[in-house]
């Protein structure tokens, strides 16, 4: 806060100065890049070309151009090219291939000279040889990486089953922890763990995190990479883990849906942790009668609510509690890396679904209305209490008492009063706490 305080009044001094504004763009630059700070934090507008960034729907090769832009303060329009619309556009590219980079009319491809040329232009390549050369390094080994996960994962690969199922083999036993393996060692090797090559953001940082939002949107390769970076590579995984958080503010662009019926119920849980986290998403809630047809559309995994859809990579998620833990992990809420404390989130979810569980299995069922009457009878006077009284005894073992577990929010933000909200379940919640 006291760096971006002092950057604007420099900034803005420098103008009254009557600098020119070649200076105070070069001023600005070089502040983001010594700092690793983005320009859209510091107020700082670069002047800017018309730029256009084409691409497909998806991360693949053009992320790390886009991560640069977006870094660099570069405002550029995103155009991402469906599948079906591409021989419309392969013959304005050279090459007829994209990622293709647009500048006042002038087309530069291959991914590698723009990532280059925009690195020399805006302070990402490094001055010195020995720098410039692990960079270079860096990139090459994570494009060999890339091109023979490619071939074994992707479905336009053109190898047949056989050939595929050697060749992902191959990059999981051999080819995969040689190669991850090495770019471990050169950010082991590097005197900031918090880059791969120098004190700042290279080409190869972007490169590095592009392949890694890949990994994470791509669900072969999140199969494929994930895991064994995670378990085997701590370092590597910690250090792409940490920059990701850098673009959070690019990747919050992204338009997030939650698909849900109108009410609270699942959904609200959900709803709740986006609210706290002051992400932007669409709230799309469907009505009960709408529902047999719009499950049918294609859109919904498994047939079932809720779901969250990121827009425009395509990327879905399905499962109440599979989405609690990937938005939770991915944001902060979710202790992973403690054992303990994982333990007492589960411990409450799983507890607060035994509620529902328990009375969504008599109230939807077709069962009499006398042994429906029976059984809410003795949910509300034997399960519902002693679910209350062991939530009571875990509430009083946590040292702060404004939360459940630890002393910030987790993905813990499911409240009885989402589910008394809900018009056909009823549990009862604020009539047994008032009680106590």
């Amino acid at each position: 806060d006291y760096f971006n305080c002092v950057a604007k009044q420099c900034f803005f001094f420098s103008s009254r100065r009557r600098h020119t504004r070649c200076r105070e763009v070069s001023w600005a630059r070089r502040c983001v890049q010594e700092t690793g700070i983005n320009a859209e934090y510091m107020g700082i507008r670069i002047v800017r070309k018309d730029m256009k960034l084409y691409y497909f729907d998806g991360p693949g090769r053009a992320e790390a151009i886009r991560l640069l832009l977006f870094h660099a303060g570069l405002k550029f329009e995103d155009v991402r090219i469906k599948r079906e619309d591409w021989p419309k556009y392969k013959d304005k590219f050279e090459l007829k291939q994209v990622p293709a980079l647009e500048i006042d009319g002038k087309i530069l491809t291959q991914s590698y000279a723009i990532l280059e040329y925009l690195g020399s232009k805006y302070g990402y390549l490094p001055k010195t040889y020995d720098k410039l050369y692990k960079v270079i390094f860096v990139m090459n080994t994570a494009e060999d990486i890339y091109r023979k996960a490619y071939m074994a994962l992707m479905p336009s690969s053109p190898l047949d089953a056989k050939a595929k199922d050697e060749a992902k083999k191959n990059i999981l036993e051999v080819d995969g922890p040689l190669h991850l393996g090495a770019l471990f060692k050169k950010l082991s090797e590097n005197e900031s763990q918090k880059f791969i090559v120098g004190h700042k953001y290279t080409i190869a940082d972007f490169y590095l995190l592009g392949f890694w939002a890949t990994v994470l949107q791509n669900p072969d390769f999140n199969a494929t990479f994930y895991e064994v970076i995670k378990t085997k590579m701590p370092g590597l995984f910690t250090y792409l883990d940490e920059r990701m958080k850098d673009f959070n503010p690019y990747y919050k662009k992204c338009a997030t849906k939650l698909y849900y019926f109108d009410a609270a119920g699942h959904g609200e849980m959900i709803r709740l942790m986006l609210k706290a986290m002051k992400f932007p998403f669409e709230d799309i809630r469907i009505k009960i009668e709408d529902w047999p047809k719009e499950k049918e559309t294609g859109k919904f995994i498994l047939k079932e609510l809720p779901v969250v859809a990121c827009e425009p990579c395509g990327v879905k998620f399905a499962q109440t509690d599979a989405i609690m833990h990937r938005i939770g992990g991915r944001y902060g809420y979710l202790p992973i890396n403690k054992p303990e404390k994982l333990y007492k989130v589960v411990w409450w979810c799983n507890t607060w679904k035994d509620l529902i569980v328990n009375y969504m299995g008599f109230a939807h069922s077709s069962y009499s209305e006398e042994k429906k009457k029976e059984f809410r009878i003795y949910y509300f006077t034997k399960i519902v209490p002693s679910l209350f009284e062991a939530m009571e005894s875990k509430i009083m073992m946590n040292k702060c008492s404004d939360y459940l577990v630890g002393k910030s929010y987790t993905c813990l933000l499911y409240t009885s009063d989402a589910a008394d909200d809900t018009p056909c379940v009823d549990l009862g919640g604020r009539r047994i706490i008032k009680k106590k």
